[in-house]
């Protein structure tokens, strides 16, 4: 966020036009504060898609107006500045297609999050494995047709 280093996480529902709010310092200036940065996203977001024809694949109609942002509550909370191990895990639940437990062990989560972070680079190093930003860029795409 823009005052103060907060991480918070954004989950976009297109078809709910809906884009949920995860706080995990959940407090009457910080939710506020947290609403107001997701403000220009949620704006933005429609036109990006118009633009892209997202709109056209499915036969919708073009909507403009601004997705609603959506504060999710009922979120275990943090109390040592741990937003970004909130998030990562957070994100992890989404994928995994999981809810999100009420009770949650940051200690936990921040370990198993450094031991993935760690296998991670052991891999690159002993594999020789390039992340993504790392390769050499790519030739132009050959015409097959």
């Amino acid at each position: 966020m823009e005052t103060e280093s907060h991480w918070i996480l954004g989950r976009l529902n297109i078809e709910e036009r809906r884009m949920y709010m995860y706080n995990s310092l959940s407090t009457a200036m910080k939710d506020s504060a947290a609403i107001k940065a997701c403000q220009p996203f949620a704006v933005l977001l429609p036109h990006f898609f118009a633009l892209f024809d997202e709109f056209k694949k499915e036969n919708k109609p073009v909507c403009l107006d601004p997705f609603e942002v959506v504060k999710v509550d009922g979120l275990p909370q943090q109390t040592s500045n741990d937003c970004g191990c909130f998030v990562a895990s957070f994100a992890e639940y989404f994928i995994d297609m999981k809810p999100i437990p009420p009770i949650f062990d940051v200690e936990k989560h921040r370990d198993r999050l450094a031991v993935l972070f760690y296998k991670y680079a052991r891999m690159k190093e002993v594999d020789f494995i390039d992340s993504e930003d790392e390769a050499p860029p790519k030739g132009p795409k050959k015409n097959l047709s």
